[in-house]
Parts: structure tokens; C-alpha cells; sequence
């Protein structure tokens, strides 16, 4: 959640999504390499011999320049997984992670996930579904009794 409350704070953009830790790790991994290395083969560059001056970046400015790499290094690497995406704009990352649990919620996902975390026979697999068909349409016939006795009573009946 570290990722999530860093980008609120400075109000960068980014993509919310399920493997959000993950995603953060692998940035983390990147860009933090062998130290002293500048290659990918772990080689000094030429250019790494010139010693640089020190600059003085101030805590608010490096955690900004972070967010920003952060936020485009996630806009660039795309999905890896198949997943669901939530924008994220600017202050509302719990906006955000909100309206991506309502469409976990809406589409069963966790209900489907633990369903698949053992076998069903598909003996039993009939029956679930079966009862579970009969359970929505018993629920649609009792939601139209109330709304007619709610109409009725509107009439005054």
C-alpha cells in the first residue's frame, strides 16, 4: 500500500491493479541494480569514471522525481497479467482501489476463485447451478411482489 498513498501524495497518475505489490517490487528491482554497475553486464561505463558533484535535491523533490519513474515505468511495461485496470487520477488512488473492488465484487470474482480452489464434480456442479438458478428467479419474483405491494400502496389500496 506504500505505492498507493506515495502517488495520492503527490498527485501523479498511475494504474491500480491487483498485482500492485508486484508491480512495485520489479520497478524496485530495476532500477536499483549492482552497485557501482552501469551496465547490464555489470560492467563501468566510460562515462561513470567522471566523478560528478554531489547536487542537493531536496526529500519532497526526490520522492516526486521517484513517483514520476514509478508511474511511467508501470504506463510502459503494460499488462502482464490479465487483469482488471482502474485510472487512477490526480488525489484519488482509494477512489480508485474502491471502484476496483465494486467490480471484483460485481463480477463474482472472489465467490468464482474459491469455488475453483478444489475440484467439483460435475454431478455436484449441476446441482450448484441448478439451485442456483432457481434462487435468482425466486429472488426476481419476490423484488416484483414488493414493488407491486409498494405501487399498491402508493394508490392507497
Amino acid at each position: 500500500m506504500f505505492g498507493l498513498s506515495f502517488l495520492q501524495q503527490f498527485s501523479a497518475r498511475a494504474i491500480v491493479t491487483a498485482q500492485w505489490g508486484a508491480t512495485a517490487r520489479r520497478f524496485m528491482s530495476i532500477t536499483s541494480g549492482p552497485s557501482g554497475s552501469n551496465t547490464r553486464d555489470g560492467s563501468k561505463s566510460p562515462a561513470a569514471n567522471v566523478t560528478k558533484e554531489p547536487t542537493k535535491v531536496s526529500l519532497t523533490e526526490s520522492r516526486l522525481n521517484f513517483a514520476n519513474k514509478l508511474t511511467n515505468s508501470i504506463a510502459n511495461m503494460g499488462t502482464k497479467a490479465i487483469g482488471r485496470s482502474v485510472p487512477v487520477t490526480a488525489g484519488g488512488a482509494s477512489k480508485a482501489y474502491a471502484r476496483l473492488n465494486r467490480i471484483i465484487t460485481d463480477n463474482n470474482v472472489r465467490r468464482e476463485l474459491n469455488l475453483r480452489r478444489r475440484y467439483e464434480k460435475p454431478k455436484y456442479k449441476r446441482q450448484r447451478l441448478r439451485y442456483e438458478s432457481h434462487a435468482r428467479r425466486f429472488k426476481k419474483e419476490v423484488q416484483k411482489k414488493v414493488q407491486l405491494i409498494m405501487k399498491m400502496k402508493d394508490w392507497g389500496i
